[in-house]
Order: C-alpha cells, then structure tokens, then sequence
C-alpha cells in the first residue's frame, strides 16, 4: 500500500464506529437568547477581491472548480438521507487548504438549488475566510460567543447563490473555552435543527496545531479531512485520524492533486461505502471501489 493508503486504513476502521451526533441530553432544545433567525443584511462580496483559489468564484468553468462539483454531489449523496447538515472541515497541520476546501465547497452547494449554505469560520485563534473573500468584518463568532452580540449582527449575506457567512470574529487566545461552551452547543443545535435544507460548513482548526477542533467535531454530524498531495506525511495524517475516533468522517479529501491543477487546487475525494469499502472518485467523473 501506498503511504496515502496506510494513512486511509485507519479511517476505515473508524467508519464502523457510531456517528458523532449531538446527544439530546447535552443540549437544550431551545434557541439562544439572543436567536432572531438566521437572515443576514448587505451583499458585501466584491468578486474581484476574492482570493484566485476559491475557483469555484473565480473561475467556475474550470478542472478544479468542476471538481468540486463532483465533491458536491458525492457529500449530498452521503447526507440527503439522514440530514447530516453540520459538516466540518479539517485537516492535521496549516497550510493543507482546509479552508479553501470549505470555501469552494460551500459555494458550489450554495448554487444548488434546493439548499442554502452557512459557512462558519470556528478557527477562532485565526480566522481566515474572510480573507479569502475580500471583506473585513469587524465581530464575528467568537464575539457572540462572549455574549452581548445578536447573531443577526455577526451574518453576513455574500450575494453568491445562497450563502451566508458566520466570520471568525476577533482572534481569541481562549478558543478553545469558547467552542466547548453552552452557547456554541446550542448554536450549532439550533443552526441544524431550525432549517433542515440548509448545510452548515465549519471551517475548524488543524487537529495537531492546537485543540479547538477537538471540542467542535464532538457536535457535527460529518468530517472531511483534507489531506494535501505531497505535503501531509503519513505520520500526520495518522496522528489526526486517531484524534477523529469516534467521529462519522464523511471523506478525505486530496487536496492540489499536480495532474489536475488549472488555475486553483483540486480537491479528490474518497468516501466509504457500507461495507467499509473505499470509493475513489477519479478525475474523469468514475468511481474506483476497493478495499484498502
């Protein structure tokens, strides 16, 4: 087996485990106080100031943006049944393309046409969608989660398909504390639970940097690691795949894949069947299963 394989083995014996789904008891049902729905004002997106990666807004008749596509419609399938809306994207160490991933992503879903899409930027140490979108909010999630901010307050409506965006907010050194709070846990229940056609992408920290991802993958329905071609090791991809144990890994993702580079980064996806089987989606739209 190749070095990518043996990284992937373990994520296999993980699909077997339960899926990590907010238990009821956790959780209240009701909203935060501070919940007035979840519409946003301003269509702020200046497309010329989107980053040259986020191709699926900058160059959406593109290889790599028609790969996303094909990511799209590979996690609709995997989610529609079950209403595994809260999806987190993650990877073991920075500079992987987790957040470009989560960015491409949840714009292509956006433009679907039965589904909104919220994507939330919880690397609260540092936030960095909004970067890759050209805009400079001044609060965010980690200031809501401090209290005294309306959520209303902290969305921002981007005028591309439907999606709205939940910034980092101001970096704070105690994200950790923040995300493993009451509050962030009846958000991210009341975010799944209030608008079933809608997923909610949350665009985390790398797993061996720091721990805040750890706290928000106990509440998601689904995790996609990405993995980058020719950078991640074995032993990172590893050591993440054992801190996910537990978790419903929805798929990996491999990410800047040489042969399919255009203008931005591909995205090449394998996800599990049923049987524990591993199923490759290839560059020409086909499906390569095998057992690792």
């Amino acid at each position: 087996m190749s070095r990518i394989e043996k990284a992937l083995e373990k994520a296999v014996k993980m699909r077997e485990t339960p899926k990590a789904i907010l238990p009821a008891e956790v959780m209240p049902v009701e909203a935060p106080p501070a919940w007035r729905g979840i519409e946003a004002a301003g269509d702020i997106i200046n497309p010329a100031l989107v980053d040259g990666h986020i191709v699926s807004l900058t160059d959406p008749h593109s290889t790599a943006a028609e790969q996303y596509k094909k990511l799209r419609a590979r996690i609709l399938r995997a989610t529609r049944k079950d209403i595994l809306n809260t999806i987190m994207v993650t990877s073991s160490d920075i500079g992987e393309g987790k957040s470009m991933t989560a960015i491409n992503l949840a714009v292509t879903l956006s433009n679907e046409i039965d589904h909104t899409v919220l994507l939330v930027d919880t690397d609260l140490r540092n936030p960095s969608l909004h970067k890759y979108l050209g805009i400079e909010p001044k609060i965010g999630l980690s200031d809501y989660l401090k209290g005294g901010i309306n959520l209303p307050d902290v969305l921002i409506r981007t005028g591309i398909g439907k999606l709205v965006i939940l910034p980092g907010g101001n970096p704070d050194p105690n994200a950790a504390e923040l995300l493993s709070s009451d509050r962030m846990k009846m958000l991210v229940r009341e975010m799944k639970l209030r608008y079933k056609d809608r997923y909610v992408i949350f665009d985390s920290s790398p797993l061996l940097v720091i721990a805040d991802a750890l706290s928000l993958g106990n509440y998601m329905d689904g995790i996609l690691f990405v993995i980058q071609e020719g950078r991640t090791s074995q032993k990172t991809a590893m050591q993440a795949l054992s801190l996910m144990e537990g978790w419903n890994i929805l798929g990996i993702v491999f990410n800047n894949v040489p042969q399919y580079l255009s203008k931005g980064t591909y995205p090449y996806y394998y996800r599990y069947d049923q049987q524990g089987r591993q199923q490759k989606s290839d560059g020409n739209g086909g499906d390569d299963a095998r057992r690792l």
